[in-house]
């Protein structure tokens, strides 16, 4: 049973997303076809990769496939930090 509530949990929970990524592009372009948009944007961020890449002790996170269409539309529903690149020190102290 409890696996049962687990899975229809992250199925709502999926729809949720899916439904408030929907209603932020319906808000950004004011298309009533934003259903079909969620799915291509969805579509698109399937095929981003993300990279770490080490430098010395420096560690670059990386984007991949990332097109020109994916970065407009985040950009259009406020969202354009999601896929940002960034450079941070490694922690020395692991072992």
């Amino acid at each position: 049973e409890h696996r049962v509530r687990a899975y229809l949990f992250v199925c709502m929970l999926a729809y949720r997303l899916l439904s408030v990524l929907q209603w932020k592009l319906k808000e950004a372009s004011g298309k009533e076809d934003s259903w079909e948009s969620a799915d291509m944007l969805l579509q698109a961020l399937a095929r981003v990769e993300r990279v770490e890449v080490t430098f010395g002790n420096e560690i670059k996170t990386l984007y991949l496939n990332v097109t020109k269409a994916i970065t407009d539309t985040l950009k259009e529903i406020g969202m354009s930090d999601l896929l940002k690149e960034e450079t941070r020190l490694a922690d020395c102290l692991k072992m």
